[in-house]
């Protein structure tokens, strides 16, 4: 069984970063993660401060930002990653259809930041997340079918949400396009209703910690999955607030031993 390497990302922390950035990473390197995604700083000294205390407590930056896309592309590449995330391609409202010209004219808007990647050998993910481009699965083989140098960051909460199987993902020729992984659980109060086109979030749905979630969400098959691809790069483990309980600490901890307990 491959080892991927784990990632907590620093979103479900919310402020908690920012007012006391050692205490964050000391618990997610507590927790057993090999990385933290998400320290960005527009300061580049500050930025390489945060990235040099994740390393100080074994954490390996991982999808870093600040500043320009050319800068975000320059963290990257310094700190040994291999992939980062391009801007992400937004859609008028929830759920609204592409049209062909649209998809080309996203494309052609990615160039520039694809190139840029390029240049850096990197790989140029686009996040599935609702209100972008790629909602669904179907939306990633269309995006990706227009920008052949885009790769995909595999969200399985997003495409949860968006009422999309991330299994499917493995069915179709995005299986071998993916360059990064978040990974959290979904649940909707009432899954048969649920409408990410209408639902309010946050009140009717939410993201969850892994096997919390009300979608019956297969983990141990999309890592399987993500194994038989011979996909080698980082799984994020995610949490967008809001959540009702437990605090980003416990959240944190039990995602990790979630993942433990299935072999990663």
């Amino acid at each position: 069984m491959a080892r991927f390497p784990i990632a907590c990302h620093l979103i479900q922390f919310g402020r908690e970063f920012a007012e006391d950035p050692e205490r964050v990473l000391r618990v997610i390197a507590a927790a057993g993660y090999d990385g933290v995604e998400g320290i960005r700083a527009e300061d580049p000294a500050q930025q390489l401060a945060l990235c040099a205390l994740a390393r100080q407590w074994g954490l390996q930056p991982v999808n870093a930002g600040g500043g320009t896309f050319l800068h975000k592309a320059q963290w990257n590449a310094v700190l040994g990653n291999d992939a980062a995330e391009v801007p992400a391609l937004r859609r008028s409202a929830r759920g609204v259809p592409l049209t062909p010209d649209q998809l080309r004219e996203g494309a052609e808007t990615l160039a520039e930041p694809l190139a840029i990647c390029r240049r850096h050998r990197l790989r140029g993910f686009h996040h599935a997340h609702m209100g972008t481009y790629v909602e669904t699965v179907e939306d990633a083989e269309r995006l990706l079918a227009a920008a052949p140098d885009l790769w995909l960051l595999y969200d399985t909460g997003h495409l949860l949400a968006a009422g999309s199987d991330p299994l499917a993902v493995f069915r179709s020729d995005l299986a071998h396009r993916i360059a990064h992984v978040h990974l959290k659980d979904f649940h909707a109060d009432d899954p048969e209703r649920w409408d990410h086109r209408a639902g309010r979030f946050g009140e009717q749905a939410r993201f969850a910690e892994l096997g919390r979630g009300s979608a019956r969400f297969d983990v141990a098959a999309a890592l399987g999955a993500l194994e038989r691809t011979g996909y080698r790069g980082w799984v994020s483990v995610e949490l967008d607030r809001p959540w009702p309980t437990p605090s980003a600490a416990e959240a944190a901890a039990h995602n990790r031993a979630y993942l433990h307990s299935l072999g990663y």
